[in-house]
């Protein structure tokens, strides 16, 4: 048995030794085995530079080579097809690397490093490792496709496209305005080539342009992996576009009655501006440029919005202003009185507006600066005799005067009587007794009630009127006394009543003594007085604005003064002959048709009126005047006046040649005229002095004539010649007076009808031309 267990203990230390030599040879074997010490690693590199994948193996047994994309490119140091490949080896040290100079973009491919199998040994592979190549987008290769600069206008798409040559990787396009990148509207394509890792790309912007992009460079950035910086291209943008409008105001500060000067600027592109300025959507009446100047504004344009347009061939554009006028606070609404029971709440309001918005505070009491309360609105939560009164709402504004209002709070209760106790009427007249009642509410006018001796006065009764009206803190009632006698003084009673309780008064009515009876004759006596002397002022100006003065007249009596100081003679006119050029009677003067103002004297002369009315005055009885021809240059002459514009006709033609001013013989009968209006009388050169020919005044004709002249007819021959007296004695009176005949033939001259028998006129069939005559 021991035996047999010294047996099995020995099989078993056999069976481990057996083991352990057999693990033993094979450490051996595994550790002399052929195997990789370095492995490729993948690379980037750029095309053009060189690039090395690494391999090293020890114990190399079998032969080693590189592989491309899983082909082999051969064992040989130098490798046979591929001139820009080259393995590097180093025996001694097992080193087996790749070598590529230089590295085009065909050389980016999966590279791995080799070991055959040798001497029952396996062969042996490495990790793949990847070259990357990067081929860069040349220069000349990236383009952009607008010419600069891009003309374009405001709101019309465009669309920009930028170009990078063949690269590797693809390139990438980025797109700036100016240095702001553009991300909307972008667009990128690739395209490869064929059998080949190359790509060209394109990015399309599309771009609607506007004002910002006036005169900015729209810039494309390519760039790549293998550029140090990108490469840029870029154009200018030429845009047109509608007006860029702002308005602004001379002052920050506007203040009520100031002028506002608001300008518009705006630009544009093309130019040519046209302005159009608007209020509150009203176009301003005016012409329109840059400026726009409201004077003396007020507060009703605060708030108003004040437009500025602009347009040009592009389009329009416009900016809004709003208007802030400072003005010193105004009550919107009249703040009213209130009224409540004790113990309710009443609510006060104080609306008020300014700019800027007023500050308000409440105070109680008349005279107190105290304040109650801040704000619009004031509120007394219970009503009571103590907080009843006067309330004051004011409003402050800086740099304006503070504006305040009165608001009586009124607690209702009972009316009292305030009449006055003695009151005064006059017997005869409508006397008022007037009745005050203060109370809250007001009584209405039927609760109110008037008594006499405890009789109470009915309002329908004609004798009495009653009339009732509202006052601030209460009412007023006025009793009507017609027609008063001495019954109605006395004693009257006034009763009112509201809700809340009544009361009586008692009123006094005392006759009152009527005015002195001296007194009211003075006044009387006074007005009538002032009465007249108004209606004579009015007469007086009346009768100066008749007169009327004929300015050639005027003209020809100045040159007539002038001449008669030099020879110390002056020819006097009266004023009814010198201010009208209408004769006849004036309608403030008597009528000549009365007997007594045309009483005829033995002589055949008027009377004294119609003497003192057309006489010399005796001081120009021996005047002399020198003799004045046509062409005098002083102008002596009366001038020529247009008598077609006048009522009456003509003067008669120029004398002929022979003619001699001088005489008062050498006058021609007149026509229809009084001789006291004639030439001869109211000339001075025509008039012979009484001292040298006293019969002149008698007949200013003369004595002596050559033919009878017919009314209405004159000839050249006999016109300038003077007819006898009995020839003047048998025309008619109707057409031809002599001056000491006006009386006899009064009747003639009134009852003819044509009124120019006062002025000088125009034999029939003469013409009109060269009048030498004038009407005084």
């Amino acid at each position: 048995m021991k035996m047999r267990t010294l047996d099995g203990i020995n099989g078993i230390i056999s069976i481990l030794y057996t083991v352990w030599s057999l693990t033993l040879i094979n450490v051996v074997v595994v550790y002399a085995e052929q195997r990789f010490a370095d492995q490729p690693e993948s690379v980037t590199v750029k095309h053009g530079r060189a690039v090395v994948l690494r391999c090293k193996v020890l114990d190399k047994k079998g032969i080693i080579q590189w592989t491309k994309d899983g082909f082999g490119l051969g064992t040989d140091t130098d490798l046979e097809g591929f001139s820009r490949y080259k393995m590097e080896t180093n025996e001694s040290e097992g080193v087996y690397n790749l070598h590529i100079q230089p590295v085009l973009v065909e050389d980016q491919a999966e590279y791995q490093c080799q070991v055959g199998g040798a001497d029952g040994e396996g062969p042996l592979r490495s990790t793949i490792a990847k070259i990357t190549v990067h081929f860069p987008p040349t220069e000349d290769r990236v383009k952009i496709t607008k010419a600069s600069p891009v003309e374009t206008t405001e709101g019309a798409p465009i669309r920009l496209f930028c170009e990078a040559g063949l690269s590797s990787p693809a390139a990438q396009i980025k797109w700036y305005n100016d240095n702001e990148e553009i991300s909307s509207g972008v667009n990128v394509t690739k395209h490869q080539m064929p059998n080949s890792i190359l790509n060209s790309v394109r990015s399309f912007l599309d771009l609607t342009p506007e004002q910002k992009h006036h005169k900015s460079n729209i810039t494309c950035k390519v760039s790549h992996e293998a550029l140090e910086s990108p490469i840029e291209r870029y154009v200018v943008m030429h845009v047109k576009y509608k007006p860029v409008v702002k308005i602004s105001v001379d002052s920050p500060k506007i203040l009520e009655s100031e002028d506002v000067r608001l300008t518009c600027d705006a630009h544009a592109n093309p130019g040519g501006l046209r302005y159009r300025w608007e209020i509150d959507g009203e176009t301003v009446i005016g012409d329109h440029t840059t400026e726009y100047i409201i004077k003396d504004v007020s507060r009703l344009r605060n708030g108003v919005k004040i437009g500025c347009f602009v347009s040009n061939v592009i389009g329009s554009s416009s900016a809004d202003h709003k208007l802030s006028v400072q003005f010193s606070p105004v009550f919107k609404s009249e703040p009213k009185d209130v009224d409540a029971d004790e113990g309710k709440s009443v609510t006060l309001n104080c609306d008020v507006d300014s700019n800027p918005p007023p500050n308000i505070h409440w105070t109680f009491g008349k005279g107190s600066n105290k304040a109650v309360s801040l704000g619009s609105t004031f509120k007394l939560e219970k009503l009571s005799r103590e907080n009843a009164g006067s309330y004051f709402c004011w409003a402050h504004v800086p740099g304006f005067s503070d504006v305040s209002r009165h608001i009586e709070v009124y607690m209702r209760e009972a009316p009292e009587i305030q009449a006055e106790a003695n009151q005064f009427g006059m017997e005869g007249e409508t006397i008022h007794v007037v009745c005050d009642i203060r109370g809250i509410p007001r009584p209405s006018k039927n609760d109110v009630e008037w008594t006499r001796h405890g009789v109470i006065i009915n309002a329908n009764d004609t004798h009495y009127d009653i009339l009732q009206e509202a006052t601030r803190n209460g009412a007023k009632s006025t009793l009507l006394i017609h027609d008063a006698s001495s019954e109605d003084f006395g004693l009257y009673n006034c009763t009112a009543k509201n809700g809340y309780g009544k009361d009586i008064g008692e009123i006094k009515l005392n006759r009152q003594q009527s005015l002195p009876l001296v007194t009211t004759l003075v006044a009387i006596i006074g007005g009538i007085i002032f009465l007249v002397v108004v209606m004579v002022v009015i007469i007086l100006f009346k009768k100066k604005g008749k007169g009327y003065k004929d300015p050639t007249l005027e003209k020809h009596s100045m040159h007539s003064s002038d001449h008669s100081s030099t020879h110390d003679s002056v020819m006097k006119v009266d004023n009814r002959t010198a201010t009208g050029s209408d004769l006849s009677p004036s309608e403030e003067d008597d009528d000549y048709s009365h007997t007594s103002d045309w009483e005829t004297s033995d002589t055949g002369h008027s009377n004294n009126r119609g003497q003192d009315l057309y006489r010399y005055t005796s001081e120009y009885n021996d005047a002399t005047f020198p003799p004045k021809g046509p062409n005098n240059a002083r102008g002596d002459y009366v001038q020529y006046v247009d008598y077609n514009s006048r009522d009456y006709n003509p003067p008669p033609p120029p004398p002929p040649a022979n003619y001699n001013r001088n005489s008062a013989y050498s006058a021609a009968p007149l026509n229809n005229v009084d001789p006291r209006y004639s030439a001869a009388y109211g000339n001075p050169y025509l008039r012979i002095p009484s001292s040298t020919n006293p019969a002149a005044v008698q007949n200013p004709y003369g004595t002596t004539g050559t033919k009878n002249i017919e009314p209405g007819v004159s000839t050249n021959q006999n016109f300038y010649n003077v007819p006898p007296n009995n020839t003047l004695n048998n025309m008619n009176q109707n057409n031809i007076a002599t001056y000491g005949q006006i009386g006899q033939n009064r009747n003639n001259l009134r009852s003819s009808g044509n009124m120019n028998n006062q002025y000088i006129m125009v034999p029939q069939g003469e013409p009109r031309h060269a009048v030498l005559g004038t009407h005084i």
